[in-house]
């Protein structure tokens, strides 16, 4: 099984708690409310940590003494004779508050609390919940749960989940639902992955949440993937935080759920508008280096390739290689669907391949063996070890029979495609170089498949999930190149606003706070009478737009409050016409006057913004402005703040992106420029604590720069400061 790999370079050590070190690997167990009735989770405890060959230290505890399964009852936990690293409580929910106190005076580093019957049950259970928070909270004790199906720690043989025969293995897997575990270990047992290292329920996150849990498996040898099932963070930014730093050792890969009840936010500009759950979650977690699955039979098998295969070089390319031309031609479409191409195989490449297959083989990418290997498997291995001495060649995905030839057509082929899996694994081990399997025979398992993954090569049933898995690699391989350039996300914490109700700046203040945060918005100026209006219009030489300053218009255009094109000689009617349409659409409204600014050439309408997610603090967004904003929502979003490569990397991902290099006539804007001006916006979300949103919209980007057409801040009116 191949090591963890990772950057040469160390990376930053996660703090951990040694308190909950001492609980996700205990070496001492007390079980309270230990039972003698074996239908009671009590009884069911103790018996399953045996079964185990728990070798540590345990301690059945019950106010009743006795013993259970041969092991001495003890009456309290402060009577217990030794220390105690993980406490099982499983008793009554009511009980609990005053065991966890208990438990601290004792010593107990920590406790799974499985009862349920907390906030999850209604007002009375969220009390009950609140008070188990102030015992952690005034004691230190670290608590798992409750309302948890338990956790594991198969290497020290610490089975707190009861889950019979998991097999042990490299994916440790964190999730709130105990029943998504009993999938991926069936998912696991059917598809023969890797197997399991330690398992946390999560529950109801009332102390220990996922980034605790990631931290601890960051410096967990035996641990080298993680698999994560998610229905909502506690802490958000933390867990972007732990898993920008722990990914650059560790593969993550998560699942989330509650996608779609969460739906859009009510929100005073485009930005908040166009920003759902579901695509600010899935980019901010992409951007920590986490892998996002999208289904649930993909989590275990992705975690498990990315446990087990090297990673690939971030500079080489896929070589497919078929024994049928039908599957190669699906393969090469989904890898294309996913933006994966293929290698360029060199000319002695193709001529190898043609001595080695034969005359009516196909040796282009994708290589099509064309019968060659029905009487003779090993080619296999040849062919593999011709495409991965070709300099283009980072990875290779086999398709087809293989494994089962010896099913298929002759008996006496079953040796031959042993000893190919044993060169198989060797050239993948050698070369580090990641091979992958698809055949039609995975779910007959037989035993060249599991040489193969005993050697660390993943069989899959199918060419989607070896496709997916490949994505996955190569993900991992570009995260790994440039980790150096990344955030990391490890700036303090910006406060999270206390759900005030939403202030919008006047644009002169607005702007004004962007420009004190280093955010250029370009010339403008404040104008309070037809005649400023006129001064300023010919001060600045060309025509210029002209939009009113009020507290009580949040939509400017709608009200009549816009005038573009206006020229010195227009500018005093313009101004005076302009506030009597204002006064008319919204009646009593204070007007203050006017934002004078030249009218931008020729250029691009882009969208720059942040919104600030409730579970991951503040966001930019990037993508298509003006009009076309939540008609196309071509956007791109990033947790703040941001760097360089990360911001090319959002502006790569919209469809603007394809208009910025001078296309049909189209301006030539500087994406370097633009990326620094994003990299602005998000140090000034970062910065801000009581911002809730910011709209720039339309940026018109040109040859000559980028200028913020409208700037709309949006701060929380109970943290707004003074300007």
């Amino acid at each position: 099984m191949m090591a963890r790999t990772g950057l040469s370079m160390a990376a930053p050590a996660l703090p951990i708690d040694p308190r909950l070190a001492r609980l996700l690997d205990p070496r001492s167990i007390a079980v309270l409310g230990a039972s003698a009735d074996p239908a009671k989770r009590g009884y069911q405890a103790v018996r399953a940590l045996l079964a185990d060959g728990y070798r540590y230290p345990l301690y059945p505890v019950n106010p009743k003494g006795g013993s259970i399964l041969g092991l001495p009852v003890v009456r309290s936990i402060g009577e217990v004779p030794g220390p105690v690293d993980a406490a099982l409580i499983v008793t009554p929910a009511r009980t609990v508050p005053a065991l966890l106190r208990d438990c601290a005076a004792a010593g107990v580093a920590g406790a799974v609390v499985v009862a349920n019957g907390f906030r999850e049950s209604g007002p009375e259970g969220a009390l009950l919940e609140a008070e188990l928070r102030r015992a952690v909270t005034d004691t230190g004790i670290r608590v798992i749960g409750p309302n948890t199906s338990g956790m594991f720690n198969l290497g020290a043989g610490a089975n707190l989940v009861g889950l019979t025969n998991v097999p042990r293995g490299p994916v440790s897997v964190l999730t709130q639902s105990g029943n998504m575990l009993l999938s991926l270990v069936a998912d696991n047992r059917s598809n023969g992955g890797p197997g399991f290292d330690i398992y946390v329920g999560l529950g109801n996150q009332a102390d220990v949440g996922y980034h605790d849990c990631l931290a601890f498996l960051a410096g967990h040898d035996s641990t080298r993937a993680v698999a994560i099932h998610s229905e909502g963070f506690q802490d958000g930014r933390a867990f972007l935080s732990a898993a920008a730093q722990a990914t650059r050792t560790l593969p993550v890969v998560l699942l989330s759920g509650g996608k779609s009840a969460a739906g859009r936010q009510s929100a005073l500009s485009h930005t908040g508008a166009v920003a759902t759950s579901a695509e600010v979650t899935d980019a901010v977690l992409r951007q920590a280096g986490v892998e996002v699955v999208t289904r649930s039979d993909e989590l275990g098998f992705v975690a498990g390739v990315l446990a087990i295969s090297p990673v690939p070089s971030a500079e080489k390319k896929v070589a497919v290689l078929s024994d049928g031309g039908g599957h190669a031609t699906l393969a090469v479409d989904a890898l294309s669907t996913r933006g994966i191409p293929l290698a360029e195989l060199a000319p002695h490449t193709e001529q190898r391949l043609r001595a080695l297959l034969g005359p009516t083989a196909a040796v282009r990418n994708p290589v099509d063996v064309a019968g060659a290997t029905d009487a003779k498997p090993s080619l296999f291995a040849d062919a593999v070890q011709a495409l991965i001495d070709d300099e283009q060649v980072g990875m290779v995905i086999m398709i087809g029979l293989f494994g089962g030839y010896h099913l298929r057509f002759d008996e006496r082929l079953r040796a031959e495609e042993e000893q190919t899996a044993a060169r198989l694994v060797e050239l993948s081990t050698t070369t580090g170089t990641p091979i992958l399997v698809e055949s039609c025979y995975a779910v007959y398992r037989p035993s060249a498949h599991d040489i193969l993954r005993q050697g660390g090569i993943q069989v899959l049933e199918s060419i989607d999930h070896t496709v997916r898995a490949a994505a996955a690699l190569i993900h991992r391989a570009y995260r790994l190149a440039t980790a150096d350039e990344r955030s990391g996300l490890r700036l303090p914490q910006t406060a999270q606003p206390r759900g005030g109700t939403g202030r919008l700046l006047s644009e002169p203040d607005g702007r004004r706070l962007l420009e004190s945060a280093g955010v250029a918005t370009g010339e403008w100026r404040v104008v309070s009478s037809a005649g400023q209006a006129a001064e300023a219009v010919a001060a600045f030489g060309g025509p210029c737009a002209l939009k009113v300053v009020s507290a009580d218009v949040a939509h400017k255009s709608d009200a009549g409050g816009v005038r573009l094109n206006v020229t010195a000689a227009t500018a005093a009617a313009d101004f005076t016409a302009m506030l009597a349409d204002v006064a008319r659409a919204v009646p009593g409204s204070a007007i203050d006057g006017a934002v004078v600014v030249p009218m931008a050439s020729r250029g691009i309408e882009l969208l720059v913004g942040v919104t600030r997610n409730a579970v991951f603090g503040p966001v930019v967004a990037f993508g298509s402005g003006g009009v076309l904003v939540e008609a196309v929502r071509d956007i791109s979003f990033r947790a703040a703040p941001l760097t360089v490569l990360e911001a090319r990397e959002m502006i790569e991902e919209t469809v603007a992106s394809r208009l910025l290099d001078g296309v049909r006539g189209l301006p030539r804007v500087d994406r370097d420029e633009l990326a620094r001006f994003l990299v602005g916006v998000g140090e000034f979300a970062a910065g801000v604590p009581e911002l809730q949103e910011l709209d720039l919209n339309p940026v018109i980007a040109n040859e000559h720069g980028l200028l913020p057409v409208d700037v709309r801040v949006v701060l929380d009116a109970a943290l707004v400061p003074t300007y």
